[in-house]
């Protein structure tokens, strides 16, 4: 009996045709697949969530976009606005008109998230470096007479100073001198060639002034030696020989407090570097000869300040860097933009790389 069962199963393996079983196995790999790919992928749709970042939400204004959706694998986002859809995770953005903006994020291509963006016309965007930066004490006391300086990158003509005090303008002059009369929290503010969409401001705490103890002590001087202990024998005179040491010393001229307060500030400034010399830094980053970390003293340690890439898309620096490596680039022009302390705080890029035997704006 077993030799016939044996027969009939190789019988029945004789007639099998190879090619079906083979198909039939690459089937089940592929449902397989299929099953473990999905389940990888799979995300509860009640966790999408993406958080925005702005500061006053207004036109021409910077807005971060940061997705807080767990296991998210890939993003496709719309601003509402018409412009091209977003595919990285953390997007800048910038709206050109006022109005209400629904924000939609599409998350691992099948769960969908929407918030409402409200962007109002607030006039134009003030540019921090030409706010003049005020250098005073932080606290004072009452009767105390204070040196106001300040930091500015211009051309000043004209000053306005108001210390928070009279509420009103108090002095014209470029560097004055100040005393306040009364305890309290005073705000300084400083207006520049009368640029009050520029206005700057400090706060300062005056403190009441310290009573003094003016009572004298009743007590007695005992002398305890004669006074002729202490007198030296007459002798014949001498050269002090300090005196001829001197002589020989260039005098140095002494640093005035405006020229002290703008060193000190200076001293704390980036190193200047040309955009030629910042263009061949980028193209050591696409080489990878190069990474962020080597921008670091010319961005103050910040590697998140916008990019404007070809004028159409908006990165961080990080993530422009990534970008670009282990790229052929040319570029084609660039722009720097720096704070009040000469860090880059942002710039544009106008890019090819070379794909094939083409050159295309990536």
């Amino acid at each position: 009996m077993n030799y016939n069962r044996k027969r009939s199963l190789s019988k029945f393996f004789s007639k099998l045709d190879i090619r079906v079983l083979l198909v039939f196995i690459i089937l089940i790999l592929m449902a397989f697949f299929f099953f473990f790919f999905q389940y990888y992928r799979h995300i509860d749709c009640r966790q999408v969530y993406f958080t925005i970042e702005a500061e006053r939400k207004q036109v021409g204004e910077i807005i971060g976009f940061k997705d807080q959706t767990p296991n998210a694998r890939s993003w496709k986002w719309d601003f509402g606005d018409k412009t091209e859809k977003r595919f990285e995770k953390d997007p800048l953005h910038k709206y050109e008109k006022p109005g209400v903006y629904t924000i939609t994020l599409e998350v691992n291509g099948s769960c969908v998230f929407q918030r409402i963006l409200e962007i109002r016309d607030l006039g134009r965007l003030v540019d921090s470096t030409k706010i003049p930066k005020i250098i005073a004490p932080t606290v004072v006391e009452v009767g105390q007479n204070i040196e106001f300086y300040y930091k500015y990158r211009g051309e000043a003509f004209s000053w306005e100073w108001s210390f928070g005090e009279t509420g009103q303008l108090d002095n014209t002059s470029e560097f004055p001198v100040y005393s306040y009369s009364t305890p309290g929290i005073k705000r300084v503010t400083f207006v520049i060639n009368g640029d009050v969409t520029h206005i700057s401001s400090k706060d300062i705490f005056v403190k009441p002034r310290k009573l003094i103890n003016t009572k004298i002590k009743d007590t007695a001087y005992t002398v305890e030696k004669a006074a002729e202990l202490f007198t030296l024998p007459k002798g014949t005179p001498q050269k002090d020989p300090m005196e001829e040491f001197m002589r020989y010393i260039p005098g140095v001229p002494l640093e005035t407090p405006v020229q002290k307060k703008i060193r000190e500030i200076e001293e704390n400034k980036a190193p200047d570097i040309s955009e030629n010399q910042f263009q061949l830094l980028l193209l050591d980053v696409a080489k990878q000869s190069k990474t962020k970390e080597d921008f670091s003293k010319y961005t103050c340690g910040n590697y998140e300040f916008p990019v404007i890439k070809n004028n159409k898309t908006i990165m961080r620096f990080s993530e422009f860097c990534e970008n670009i490596q282990n790229k052929k680039i040319k570029i084609e022009s660039l722009r720097l933009t720096r704070n009040n302390k000469n860090c880059i705080e942002g710039f544009t890029i106008k890019y090819k790389v070379k794909k094939g035997f083409i050159w295309i704006y990536d």
